[in-house]
């Protein structure tokens, strides 16, 4: 997998995400066997990292891409002890620049400007790979760079490499408060987004508020916090794990053929426990010591949907082994398979009528401890609700619209009514076809 990080926030998120991976890998307590965390730290290795520099730390398979350089001057110069980025990798303006906060010109100006640098790095990267199957593209869609240069280069990537994946972790955007223009980014980039990627996974900041403040006492670090627990979700999905139906290893393949089962559905959630980001982590009170039926009952509740709610996949991801009795150790998966109903509502996970399923739900499993937890659980799933905040967002971004605001700073770099409509128009099929399934 290759990982693109776009703006200011892509790029803090990305580097957090790193940061965690390599706090994995180096995990004191993993609570399973050594041939266990051999074949786990080889597979996170290979899928997350190219080799070893001079100084033995190990590099990161990741381009940074922004239109600043703040951030990421701010990034390379810290000098992890574990891991570093290659040097050729990092894709900046020669001067200072920005993207003005406008889709527009991240996507017709900055785009054009970026794409020829950018891709010359990817093929590098891909030439020099011995399997990449996929790119993760980290971008938030609220400002210029992450909305407009984001989606142009992922417009190249689909061009470039038709049967490569491509999975965008999308940040969207606090309801008010950030940038003016920030509806109208989001549905411009999302619009284009929806059309190149495989798997899109929506991470609403304003729903990792609530994560972290009602789990948290203390003061909130934003927006470390709020990318410490995005970073969290994100790996609970891509950690090495294995489908018990098929004991197959969670590849990129697998879980979009599994989140993913239609092509006019790409949108997917992340549910996770425990949520507790690192700058909260004062003492190992604050790790879940709960028992599995405990643990599971706290997830529920984190995927609570209303009643009529449908889903077309879910995954369950465990991982960790906890000694419960005595020296007896349980595991959701074959020591207590009881437990694994106690999370599954009909409701929340009833069948379509068009859609056949095998199962309801399919567990992926992992022995090993993840992040120092010694159980960490989580949900990604395709459902009904999930388009509640892209309706949010294209009211938000109609109403000023049809006044006319802020239309200006996009029309000067090109765009026109037509391209606002046919990207309403795109974000209002998805949210049409998501409500429709509610009345299948």
């Amino acid at each position: 997998m290759l990982t693109l990080q776009f703006g200011q926030c892509g790029n803090q998120l990305g580097d957090i995400l790193f940061k965690k991976i390599t706090k994995d890998l180096s995990s004191t307590s993993p609570g399973t066997s050594f041939s266990d965390c051999y074949e786990y730290s080889e597979a996170v290795t290979s899928k997350w990292f190219e080799g070893a520099a001079q100084d033995g730390r190990i590099i990161a398979r990741v381009l940074l891409i922004d239109t600043e350089t703040k951030v990421i001057n701010k990034i390379i110069t810290k000098n992890d002890e574990n891991f570093c980025y290659r040097s050729r990798n990092v894709i900046t303006p020669g001067n200072a620049g920005g993207s003005a906060n406008n889709w527009a010109f991240g996507y017709t100006r900055k785009g054009p400007e970026f794409e020829a640098l950018v891709m010359e790095a990817v093929r590098k990267e891909v030439e020099k790979a011995d399997r990449l199957d996929s790119f993760l593209c980290l971008l938030s869609c609220a400002g210029g760079t992450g909305s407009g240069l984001g989606s142009f280069i992922t417009s190249s990537l689909r061009d470039e490499f038709p049967l490569k994946n491509i999975i965008t972790a999308a940040i969207l955007p606090f309801p008010s408060g950030e940038i003016a223009t920030q509806s109208y980014n989001t549905v411009l980039s999302l619009a284009k987004v929806l059309e190149d990627s495989d798997l899109i996974l929506m991470l609403e900041n304003q729903k990792l508020n609530h994560e972290i403040t009602q789990n948290c006492k203390m003061k909130i670090d934003f927006p470390r916090d709020l990318n410490d627990i995005a970073a969290q979700k994100i790996l609970s999905v891509f950690q090495p794990a294995r489908d018990l139906s098929s004991d197959r290893l969670n590849d990129v393949n697998h879980i979009i053929s599994k989140v993913s089962p239609h092509p006019g559905y790409k949108l997917a959630s992340i549910e996770a426990v425990p949520l507790i980001p690192d700058t909260q982590i004062v003492s190992m009170s604050h790790r879940t010591f709960q028992n599995y039926p405990t643990h599971f009952k706290t997830l529920r509740k984190e995927i609570y949907t209303p009643r009529g709610v449908k889903s077309l996949s879910n995954i369950l991801i465990t991982r960790g082994t906890v000694k419960q009795r005595g020296k007896k150790m349980f595991s959701p998966d074959n020591d207590d398979p009881g437990v694994i109903d106690q999370l599954i509502d009909r409701d929340i996970y009833s069948e379509i009528k068009w859609l056949q399923f095998r199962e309801r739900m399919t567990h992926f499993r992992q022995k090993r401890n993840f992040l120092g937890n010694e159980r960490f659980s989580s949900v990604i799933s395709n459902n009904s609700r999930i388009a509640e905040p892209l309706d949010d967002i294209v009211s938000s971004a109609w109403r000023i619209y049809t006044h006319g605001a802020f239309l200006h700073q996009y029309k000067q770099y090109g765009l026109e009514d037509d391209d606002f409509l046919r990207a309403f128009a795109k974000i209002e099929s998805v949210v049409k076809s998501y409500k429709s399934l509610e009345v299948d």
